[in-house]
């Protein structure tokens, strides 16, 4: 036994040392003392969960660096000399303490990707609406009651995501985000999906699950792009069966309902007939995160 027990070990420090390898070739590092001994390959630096109050001013010995995580830390501000790392593409800056976007952000013209949820955030500054390369948009988990109407002059937005807050409706100025394919608009207070979001003409994913929508707007029927529709525990005694024959429907999620028995088991029949369906579930215990 003694000898497996060797073996054994001997092949995890194996495994080990080949991810390690692995990430530093690929660019990504998980400390500071790692990334120093290479700085110009540092492409991803991981530094979440490591008690960081302030960001220091040594990220600017990493000239190629393209994405930063500095999730589940105590951030509340981001310096200035941010502006300085002109590779960055995306930042996570998820359970922080921000109270709002920081302004310095929306002036980094290059970032693709900006995921700041589970934070403290009642407010977006305005300048938002110059970030003219941003196409994700994470905002989840603040303590915002709607969407400022200043993310809807970023033109260049693909997927706007705001789970668990307090939004009541979604502003018809959604119209002006001509490129966006996806939301995530889940746990919140929504009545209804209006017909600004159905015809955006990229429209592929809407996820609206655990809100208060007693009815689907009819006009779900003409978003023919739609590949995706999530509106799992909301309070629907019908579901539109157009959606089930939209031609690029590939998953829906709608259990936890309303639905007498006899539309369950017709719903459940329509969509097995429709071989294209990859995922579909009216279950009434179907559980939200099960698939979305």
């Amino acid at each position: 036994m003694k000898v497996f027990k060797i073996i054994v070990l001997g092949l995890g420090i194996t495994f080990c040392t080949y991810i390690s390898a692995q990430n530093i070739e690929s660019g990504t590092y998980y400390s500071f003392s790692e990334a120093f001994k290479n700085p110009f390959n540092v492409k991803q630096l991981i530094l979440s969960n490591k008690g960081y109050t302030v960001i220091s001013d040594t990220l600017l010995a990493f000239p190629n660096l393209e994405h930063l995580d500095l999730s589940f830390n105590y951030l509340s501000d981001i310096p200035n000399w941010i502006l300085q790392l002109h590779k960055l593409r995306s930042i996570t800056l998820n359970n922080n303490y921000f109270k709002t976007i920081p302004s310095v952000l929306c002036y980094m013209q290059y970032l693709n990707i900006l995921a700041i949820n589970h934070n403290c955030i009642s407010a977006v500054p305005e300048q938002i609406s110059i970030m003219h390369s941003l196409e994700y948009l994470d905002i989840s988990n603040n303590e915002l009651e709607n969407i400022p109407l200043s993310i809807f002059e970023i033109s260049s937005l693909k997927q706007l995501i705001m789970i668990d807050g307090r939004l009541k409706e979604i502003p018809k100025e959604i119209s002006k985000l001509q490129n966006l394919y996806k939301v995530i608009f889940s746990f919140n207070q929504l009545k209804q999906i209006p017909d600004e979001l159905i015809f955006l003409p990229k429209i592929e994913y809407i996820a609206v699950a655990n809100n208060q929508i007693s009815a689907i707007n009819p006009n779900i029927c003409k978003a023919h792009n739609l590949n995706y529709i999530a509106v799992v525990g909301n309070r629907l005694t019908e579901f539109p069966t157009c959606i089930i024959n939209l031609p690029n429907i590939e998953y829906i999620n709608a259990g936890d309902n309303m639905y007498p028995k006899a539309k369950e088991a017709y719903y459940n029949k329509l969509c097995q007939e429709k071989k294209s369906l990859h995922f579909y579930s009216f279950n009434p215990e179907m559980d939200f995160f099960k698939f979305h």
